[in-house]
């Protein structure tokens, strides 16, 4: 079974799940990775061929990294948008002996390929991760004539969970094309770590890039209050400062709320080195929320993998986060934006005594090693392409 999957760009590292889940499904298909913006790096394996665009060949030659050329990254994926020669070269490249399947990860990317699927006379699946539901048509709203014409053209729609599953069905996909394959880290790669706490100590991290949805500001108000009982209290930030008037804002909290004693800020943390990385950690602190251009989560993936290591996260109610922070079993959920109440579950985990605490780490981990296996979602999606054949 041949099957090309389709990106923007292969493969940012916030989709690290995706290019593991690849790895999997190379036991039982002959994996093609289409993107008119293609990094050379750890997610793609020898076993995959990678449909290189003859402009990014010519112009930079073995990208190796997605940091680097970020202008000729954003050039090449955004134009396709509105010259799609990537998609024409595409075809002529595949006609011959084309896939059995098209595979596009994310909503765009399969309004954007679905006339090739068409030519080509081939299913399309489409998965769609968190931006694709709502942000995007708040700000380009002719997405939802394109949506619709996926929705009623492709053979399959998938989400992440059933919270997605049933946005998508609000936004007029057919119940009959819904799919559902979850998230899931490389449990190898993150191994259960066996640390303790004493009562009296807490040291949070927020791994997530700077943007609106993660709910830095919400994190920040929270450690404030906390802080007031609990002095030997410390949060670590970490992630990408992609949107600069979040950084901006993060800085100017830091400073008015007095934290630079309890915060400490990092860098963006390698993928490969984060199961290390959270190991010097007590609890994963992540209150997403939805933003004012409708931008919110689906399922985050650093949250998964920060349970897979044992860490209890404190998290928010919000899209199909409750699918994974169960509160009183493996962390706690407040409401969005609720500082105060975010900062009371601080403050009991701040005290908790360490055989209380040890029991939410190991159901942790077993809640991810149940529901959000990459063995489980690898063979759901491969028993999808075999129903269309």
């Amino acid at each position: 079974m041949k099957v090309v999957h389709l990106f923007d760009w292969y493969l940012p590292s916030t989709l690290s799940w995706v290019g593991r889940l690849l790895f999997r499904l190379q036991e039982h298909c002959e994996i093609s990775i289409a993107a008119p913006w293609i990094v050379q790096g750890e997610y793609l394996t020898a076993g995959m061929q990678s449909l290189v665009f003859p402009p990014q060949k010519w112009l930079f030659p073995e990208v190796q990294s997605e940091w680097q050329y970020p202008l000729g990254q954003r050039l090449f994926a955004r134009s396709q948008r509105f010259m799609p020669l990537y998609p024409r070269w595409l075809y002529e490249k595949l006609r011959a002996s084309p896939p059995d399947v098209f595979h596009a990860h994310y909503g765009p990317t399969g309004c954007l390929y679905l006339p090739l699927a068409e030519k080509l006379n081939r299913p399309l699946i489409v998965t769609f991760y968190g931006f694709d539901y709502r942000k995007l048509l708040v700000r380009r709203p002719v997405f939802i004539k394109k949506y619709h014409r996926v929705f009623d053209r492709a053979a399959k729609v998938i989400a992440a969970s059933a919270t997605g599953a049933e946005a998508l069905e609000a936004m007029g996909c057919p119940t009959e094309k819904l799919a559902v394959v979850p998230p899931s880290p490389a449990l190898e790669r993150f191994p259960f770590i066996q640390n303790e706490k004493p009562s009296g100590r807490l040291n949070l991290v927020q791994a997530a890039t700077f943007t609106p949805k993660k709910g830095h500001v919400t994190t920040l108000r929270a450690l404030a209050l906390a802080l007031r009982d609990c002095p030997n209290l410390r949060l670590t930030l970490a992630g990408e400062k992609y949107d600069r008037h979040t950084v901006r804002e993060v800085e100017t909290l830091i400073k008015t709320l007095h934290l630079q004693h309890a915060v400490d800020w990092l860098d963006f943390v390698p993928h490969a080195q984060m199961a290390a990385f959270l190991t010097r950690f007590d609890a994963f602190i992540q209150p997403s929320r939805t933003t004012s251009a409708g931008d919110h989560e689906a399922t985050p993936v650093a949250l998964l993998e920060a349970m897979a290591t044992g860490l209890p996260v404190l998290a928010t109610r919000h899209f199909d986060l409750p699918d994974q922070v169960i509160t009183g079993f493996n962390g706690w959920l407040a409401e969005e934006g609720n500082a105060p109440e975010l900062a009371d579950a601080i403050k009991q985990f701040y005290h908790m005594q360490n055989s209380d605490y040890q029991d939410y780490r190991q159901n942790a981990r077993q809640h991810v090693e149940a529901n959000f296996s990459l063995e489980k979602s690898s063979e759901r999606l491969l028993a999808l392409y075999q129903t269309l054949l």
